[in-house]
């Protein structure tokens, strides 16, 4: 949710709001301390003192775009999740199908956030990151308390194969945060390439469903 010190600027003219928080997005790609506002306001076609009349401090501004992006994330993908379906492995399957179309449609944006967790830990917006992951928490929380038990092998405890595949799909998605840490220009290759990505990650699923389940 937006905080109320951002409502003012979100009354803006929409063209005019859109082409600030787009310039904002794309010049903090580099990272909170590379980014600098005279090109946010360069690229925007406004002046520094009406962004700074609006935000105060790079800071805040930093904090705003966080928070903008947490919020779409979550109306454009966590609340679509369907934490009711039976079958788990179809519930993580969606979860990434849904992401994939999140980072078609708002690419600049899905970039950004990526680039918070890999490159920001510390950053400024921290407490909107712990919210985010609070709710994703959550969200994962109820796929795992309503998926059908019974479709599992009966001959391991479904609690220890919810734990494998939950650590299974964590430590591929580590794997990956890996590589982008070492590679800061590969999560862009990764989202462009979304596609080779779920190919890659479907494969997976597929041994989980022949190792666990009936």
């Amino acid at each position: 949710m937006i905080g109320e010190e951002n409502q003012k600027f979100m009354s803006l003219d929409e063209d005019k709001r859109e082409r600030i928080i787009n310039a904002a997005i794309t010049e903090f790609l580099a990272g909170y301390k590379k980014a600098s506002t005279d090109n946010i306001v360069r690229e925007a076609g406004i002046s520094k003192g009406l962004l700074f009349h609006y935000f105060g401090t790079k800071e805040k501004l930093y904090d705003f775009l966080v928070d903008y992006a947490v919020a779409t994330v979550q109306t454009e993908y966590l609340d679509l999740i369907n934490t009711h379906q039976p079958d788990i492995l179809d519930s993580i399957w969606q979860l990434s199908l849904l992401k994939q179309d999140l980072s078609k449609r708002f690419p600049t944006m899905f970039e950004f956030l990526t680039r918070v967790y890999i490159d920001d830990k510390d950053c400024p917006a921290k407490e909107h990151l712990m919210r985010f992951n609070s709710i994703q928490a959550k969200v994962m929380q109820d796929v795992y308390a309503h998926c059908d038990k019974s479709l599992f092998r009966d001959d391991i405890a479904p609690e220890k194969i919810i734990e494998i595949i939950t650590w299974a799909v964590a430590g591929y998605s580590q794997s990956k945060v890996n590589q982008a840490n070492a590679d800061p220009g590969s999560i862009s290759s990764v989202i462009k390439n979304y596609d080779d990505f779920l190919d890659e990650f479907k494969v997976y699923l597929s041994i989980l469903r022949k190792v666990f389940f009936k």
